[in-house]
């Protein structure tokens, strides 16, 4: 048995098996959080607040307007209906009809001005509910390629699992719990190649007595720098 070259693939499989699990949370984060999404999401709710705005001031005109025509209408039934005969009088409903007459025709002014900046509001509004919609359509096609990758890795992954597993056994207990701690305090990476005379982890040269020890099918041999398990094909 090779001991080392059985370290160097259980490290592979490794990072395989981390490679996988770290494009996955990347997966389930960009789906979950999409900064456009929200984004446009931000700007429909804006635009649905600014259009309710408008409505109800809209709203408030039009309900001024029909009170004050309302009141000119009894006022004027006053004015014409004969009973009031005081000079004074009629002279005070007069001026109260037109003085209804110029309040409602300047609340219509209002209407109108607030009317048109109501359609300015619905016309953004629609336009923000159409741009969401679409960004929503191209990521639902984005997000199908997402979800068809992430079942993809999540189908290989029992692969990965067997084949790490029938590496493990194949190594003794001592050395499997040399490697996990390698693995662990070394970022992911306990095992290094040797190419080129030098540590694939960390650039250094390896002496030659080193990479002798790295091809040996029965020692492990270390990094003096960084202190990663070696290996020489």
């Amino acid at each position: 048995m090779n001991t080392s070259f059985n370290l160097f693939r259980l490290q592979t499989q490794d990072t395989l098996r981390m490679k996988m699990n770290a494009r996955l949370k990347e997966i389930d984060r960009i789906i979950a959080a999409d900064k456009e999404i929200n984004q446009a999401k931000a700007i429909l709710e804006e635009a649905e607040g600014i259009n309710k705005s408008a409505e109800s001031i809209v709203k408030g005109l039009m309900e001024q307007v029909k009170e004050k025509k309302m009141k000119r209408e009894l006022t004027q039934a006053n004015l014409f209906s004969g009973k009031v005969r005081n000079p004074k009088e009629l002279q005070d409903l007069q001026a109260e009809t037109q003085a209804l007459g110029r309040t409602i025709a300047k609340l219509e002014d209002e209407q109108l001005q607030a009317m048109m900046a109501l359609e300015e509001t619905t016309e953004s509004l629609d336009a923000a509910k159409t741009d969401l919609q679409q960004i929503l359509d191209r990521k639902a096609s984005q997000n199908s390629l997402l979800i068809g990758e992430k079942h993809k890795i999540e189908s290989e992954i029992p692969r990965v699992d067997s084949q790490r597993q029938a590496l493990i056994e194949q190594l003794d207990k001592e050395t499997f719990m040399i490697y996990r701690t390698l693995l662990k305090s070394k970022a992911g990476r306990a095992v290094a190649e040797v190419k080129d005379d030098t540590c694939g982890a960390c650039g250094v040269t390896v002496p030659p007595k080193d990479i002798q020890a790295a091809k040996s099918p029965n020692v492990i041999a270390y990094c003096k720098n960084c202190g990663r398990i070696l290996y020489k094909p």
